[in-house]
């Protein structure tokens, strides 16, 4: 292929780093498994170096040519190795094309034309004409031109669900689908996110840029894994544009960020603004750097406030209260709650001394940790829509100050629009009759802290007047024989998002999929051993939806904080297995529960198998990737031993948390079995196949499901209930109407002829 068709005109071979170099790699038509040991040998070339960031291509020529004693010695035996690999390199390097869209692609976002380049290097003739083709005929669609559109997977996969065989002019679906695949191959030519070009190594960067991550990652918790790989990503972003830690703008953040969310979903901006912020807050500690501006969010949001913000006079007693409290499911010390002279029985909450007055103790309080977050969420949002709205005179000053019409008016007035405001973004329609639910439990978990706190009766009784008044369970008044009027509220149900899960599974092929879902994953998952090969973390993952699909299949459709926590191991593990092939036990304490029930269920032989092959051959990888510690008793560990229940757990010993479990389950169950489903509508999914099949067995769905109260779970599935009933109503009255018609005849004579008809 002759290098003048291309236009690239005379690029010298000075330009360029490593950078540029390894980015050459990734675009040249190098087996996977030669670029990666090419990838590293330059990799520890660089390192051995000593140079600070980046080594131009100039110094990596004369290093090969000359090379110095220091470096020989840094790099030890491997050195002939190393330095062939390097030459290598320098070869691909040598390729005018490819070093041309190397650094073409250097800071900035690739386009459909740098895939259509790309493809023209990596692919034969008609294969790169036929991707060109399509390449066209996809921006097409969209009405631009290939320089128009991004070259990544983010934005290239919706363009490709949503295409039909008249986007690219062909008549059958089988060369739609080859025109999709053709596509994606070549985007993932220059997708930073499909090559690994993204990602930046500490090493290979200025000891300004090192120096600064450095402080960065102590203050980083051990869970943040993203807020660390933006920030160094960051770093490199800025450091090959030449710029100092010192002299970051807005228009460089805004670079940075635009490339960012082109290899992501729109919801990356989220981990986005929680990195940037994590820099910003290190600046207030004293680290040496401008403040970064934060991206938009596409939700609209309400502002962020701190709880620190808030006045001391206001936050003070709620703090003095909460720190009182107590879990009911973590009671701590005993000796805490019933003072006793006797250390020994003080454990046991026994007393046998003399009784102590109320007005020298009294029992703490019993809240959960969720409720701690409720109770200042409400307090630090009232007081902020208080000193934002120019209609409250005076500001509040006081906790006992938040308790009136004026303060909740301008809470629910914010929390308000900060929802037309997210409707408006979707596209919806805001009405503005329809009650908030929001609103109404920030304006219930204020009147709850005016109850504890002890706040004047009269404040709080127009507070809680105003809280009947937003409740979106009120559907009516009704007028009592006393002449009152009374609310009439409507039954409990399951929320709309979860509902229309649920009401998929009417459709039998996705009850089928459901049902096939625990093999069809865990098959996935066992494919690299069968091949002789280990698993790797997506093997894991997958093995762990697997298995949690199973047990709420088979066993028992426990909560995803229980699936987060099982314990196979130690004195207070929840499964038990058997030595051999027999069933068996889950134990999930009343402690541990939500509603205070203990539930003692079997195991089944082939969830007995699943789970001992999983602790074979998957824990061990799942313990190294979480970095968890060989005595953690976790079937899922993860969260790097950080604190997530107040007891806390030791370093390394702690598990994965509930909401990674769900997002990679409904991932799997989207991805690989075409279903719209979340761990907590799979408890639901129970009851309802089993209502299906028995109108009458709502309290076999209460114990299945844990519930306290029948009428708990009768609101749950009162749609369900009516359709069933429904359906049974219609047999009867088919059965009824055919012995009916069986018994009796009618006839009909006409009265003009006489005739019976």
């Amino acid at each position: 292929m002759k290098h003048e068709t291309f236009g690239f005109g005379d690029i010298a071979i000075e330009q360029g780093d490593t950078a540029d170099l390894r980015r050459c790699l990734w675009l040249s038509n190098m087996k996977g498994s030669t670029r990666n040991a090419t990838l590293m040998s330059l990799a520890t070339f660089c390192s051995a170096s000593n140079d600070d960031g980046e080594l131009s291509v100039v110094r990596v020529r004369q290093l090969i040519a000359a090379p110095e004693v220091q470096l020989k010695a840094e790099v030890g035996s491997r050195w002939t190795q190393v330095v062939s690999d390097v030459r290598r390199a320098l070869r691909y390097w040598n390729d005018l094309p490819t070093r041309w869209l190397a650094l073409r692609l250097r800071a900035r976002i690739p386009t459909l034309t740098d895939a259509a380049t790309a493809a023209s290097f990596r692919l034969g003739a008609d294969e790169a004409k036929r991707a060109s083709a399509a390449l066209n005929a996809l921006a097409a669609s969209e009405g631009g031109t290939l320089d128009d559109v991004p070259a990544t997977a983010g934005v290239i996969e919706p363009l490709l669900r949503g295409a039909t065989p008249e986007t690219f002019g062909v008549a059958s679906l089988k060369s739609l689908d080859n025109k999709r695949t053709l596509i994606r191959k070549v985007v993932r030519f220059v997708d930073p996110l499909s090559t690994g070009m993204r990602e930046t190594s500490i090493d290979t960067l200025p000891a300004q840029w090192r120096e600064i991550l450095a402080i960065l990652e102590r203050q980083l918790k051990d869970h943040e894994k993203s807020a660390a790989a933006i920030l160094r990503r960051l770093a490199g972003f800025c450091a090959r544009q030449g710029m100092r830690p010192t002299e970051i703008d807005e228009p460089l953040v805004e670079a940075f960020v635009a490339m960012e969310l082109a290899t992501h979903a729109p919801t990356y901006v989220e981990k986005l603004r929680a990195a940037l912020r994590r820099w910003n807050d290190a600046v207030d500690v004293g680290l040496v750097c401008p403040y970064l501006p934060l991206p938009a969010a596409p939700v609209h949001r309400q502002e962020s406030v701190t709880w620190q913000s808030v006045p001391s006079s206001i936050r003070a007693p709620v703090d003095a209260y909460l720190e009182t409290a107590v879990s009911v499911r973590n009671p701590g010390d005993w000796g805490d709650l019933v003072p006793d002279a006797d250390p020994e029985y003080a454990e046991l909450g026994i007393v046998f001394g003399d009784p102590v007055s109320n007005s020298e103790t009294s029992a703490a309080p019993i809240l959960e940790p969720g409720t701690h977050k409720n109770w200042r969420d409400a307090v630090k949002r009232a007081w902020h829509a208080a000193k934002a709205d120019p209609r409250v005179q005076p500001k509040p000053e006081v906790l006992g100050e938040l308790f009136c019409k004026p303060v909740v008016a301008a809470l629910v007035a914010s929390t308000r629009r900060a929802r037309r405001q997210r409707d408006e973004a979707k596209g919806l329609v805001f009405d503005p009759k329809v009650k908030g639910r929001y609103e109404h439990t920030l304006v219930e978990a204020l009147c709850s802290v005016g109850r504890a706190l002890a706040v004047a009766p009269a404040r709080l009784e127009e507070v809680e007047e105003l809280k009947r008044q937003l409740d979106p369970g009120v559907i009516g008044m009704k007028r009592s024989a006393d002449g009152s009027f009374k609310r009439v509220y409507a039954e409990r149900r399951i929320g709309t998002r979860h509902a229309n899960m649920l009401a998929q599974f009417a459709d039998t092929t996705r009850l089928k999929r459901w049902f096939e879902g625990p093999s069809v994953l865990w098959t996935l998952a066992c494919a690299p051993i069968t091949r002789g090969r280990k698993p790797q973390a997506s093997h894991v993952a997958l093995a762990r939806s697997a298995l949690m699909a199973r047990i709420g299949q088979y066993v028992a459709p426990v909560r995803r904080t229980n699936h987060a926590r099982y314990r196979y191991e130690g004195d207070d593990r929840h499964i038990i297995l058997p030595e051999g092939d027999g069933e068996g036990t889950l134990i999930i304490p009343a402690h541990e529960g939500k509603t205070g029930k203990e539930i003692h269920v079997r195991i089944d032989r082939e969830t007995v198998r699943m789970l001992k092959y999983y602790i074979k051959h998957f824990l061990p990888v799942a313990q190294r990737q979480a970095k968890a510690s060989p005595d953690n008793p976790h079937l899922f560990p993860g969260a790097d031993g950080q604190k997530i229940e107040d007891g806390g757990y030791a370093l390394g010993r702690g598990y994965i948390t509930k909401s990674k479990l769900n997002t990679s389950f409904k991932k799997h169950m989207m991805k690989h079995c075409g279903l719209d489903l979340c761990l907590h509508v799979m408890r639901h999914l129970a009851g309802k196949i089993i209502l299906d099949q028995d109108p009458s067995a709502m309290s076999l769905v209460k114990e299945i499901l844990g519930h306290k109260r029948l009428r708990t779970t009768q609101s749950y599935y009162a749609e369900v209930c009516k359709i069933v009933a429904q359906r049974r109503y219609i047999h009867l009255l088919e059965r009824q109407a055919r012995q009916v018609l069986a018994t009796m005849s009618f006839k009909f004579v006409d009265p003009q002829t006489g005739k019976e008809i």
